[in-house]
């Protein structure tokens, strides 16, 4: 996609997107493509009026009660509770304790933060998440696990105050997609990789089964009005050809996605100073799972998936295990295959990160602290293609 200049310097400032990816040719708004820039003027639009007003909130809250800054709430790794629950659970003091907790914690804008404890309410003057980066935010299944547990509270209740936020919950995840269709990981807006298209810890698939569910509108969500399964199912099918469009084509065969992606150029991007522009083994694993569950895929989808399948087939790495921490490969003929995280763009080489920005392709290259930290393989793949042996049956591949 190709934004006019004007266009893509506003993006620049508002998403601190790199200026040699957004700038196009000043002569190109044709007719259509007026259409295409005003859409993503709305969206910055939007994405700033919503800021607003999460932040004008709390600067009110914390005016009238004397305090210098808010008050924050209580951290945790998770949200403080098990997202599980049987249906009985909603109608004890439990449930009920925790689902005003999350109501609480809604931001005005319709979305919840992650690493935050949602067991306990929200004060007066307090913030609406533990990381003020990340309010609101989709990222550790922020707010699709918030929405899901909504949606079986009201099944289980019929409280309209769960009803209500579920359409709040709803109204932000259409608002915060992109006019092509992916999804940032904070929204609204806050600038540098999290406004990239989010691959990363399954951001894009879990926002696309939670639509598909409320699309269906089956089980717990029959509740949903036709209007809202209409919208979702628009939504849908729109990040669906945003996963498409973002399946990388290397040497114009297309192979699997990269962690995040420009939400401009859909091209692959640089997050943290070690993960890399580059294509993902662990990540790219969530999206084809998700497109082997779709009921009667397009010739599209189905090429994608075996277009993955032949990249996983071509990559994996066979009798050989790695412990976090060590340098080394070790020999091991009963292994699983086995991937590395990141490969390089163009070459399919393993690469590796560290804090310093460098690129290494062993590694024992990188720091100790980051062969401890992060997880340099995964096995994870090997699940989806026994899958795919199955799904390639009823899908093979068009002549």
């Amino acid at each position: 996609m190709h934004l006019s200049l004007k266009l893509a310097l506003a993006l620049v400032a508002l998403c601190q997107l790199p200026l040699a990816l957004a700038a196009a040719p000043a002569n190109s708004a044709a007719p259509a493509q007026a259409a295409v820039d005003a859409q993503w003027q709305t969206y910055m639009a939007r994405s700033d009026e919503l800021r607003k007003l999460d932040d004008n909130f709390i600067r009110t809250e914390i005016k009238r009660l004397g305090l210098k800054k808010p008050l924050q709430p209580a951290y945790t790794k998770e949200f403080g509770f098990e997202p599980n629950q049987p249906t009985p659970w909603f109608k004890s003091a439990e449930g009920k304790a925790t689902m005003a907790a999350i109501l609480s914690l809604q931001t005005p804008s319709g979305g919840w933060s992650k690493r935050t404890d949602m067991t306990k309410a929200r004060q007066p003057g307090m913030a609406f998440g533990s990381e003020k980066g990340y309010i609101p935010t989709f990222d550790n299944g922020a707010t699709s696990t918030q929405m899901t547990l909504l949606a079986k509270a009201y099944s289980a209740t019929g409280d309209k105050a769960y009803q209500d936020a579920f359409a709040r919950g709803l109204q932000l995840i259409l608002n915060a997609q992109y006019p092509n269709g992916g999804w940032p990981q904070n929204y609204p807006l806050v600038g540098d990789y999290h406004n990239y298209i989010t691959y990363n810890d399954s951001l894009m698939v879990n926002l696309m089964f939670l639509l598909r569910d409320i699309a269906k509108g089956e089980g717990d969500y029959a509740f949903v009005s036709p209007a809202q399964r209409q919208l979702a199912q628009q939504s849908l099918d729109q990040a669906i050809q945003c996963a498409l469009n973002t399946q990388v084509l290397v040497n114009g065969k297309a192979t699997v996605w990269g962690a995040q992606h420009d939400p401009l150029t859909l091209m692959p991007a640089k997050a943290r100073a070690y993960e890399m522009a580059s294509l993902t083994s662990a990540e790219s694993v969530w999206m084809v799972e998700f497109f082997m569950g779709l009921e009667n895929p397009s010739a599209e989808v189905i090429e994608s998936v075996h277009a993955a399948a032949d990249w996983y087939d071509a990559t994996k790495i066979t009798g050989k295990v790695w412990v976090r921490g060590d340098a080394d490969l070790k020999d091991d003929p009963n292994a699983p295959p086995m991937w590395s995280r990141f490969y390089e763009l163009g070459s399919n080489k393993p690469i590796f990160g560290d804090r310093d920005g460098a690129i290494h392709y062993e590694v024992g290259k990188v720091s100790k602290e980051r062969r401890e930290g992060y997880a340099w393989y995964a096995t994870s793949p090997n699940k989806i293609l026994k899958h795919y042996a199955k799904w390639a049956k009823k899908y093979p591949r068009a002549q």
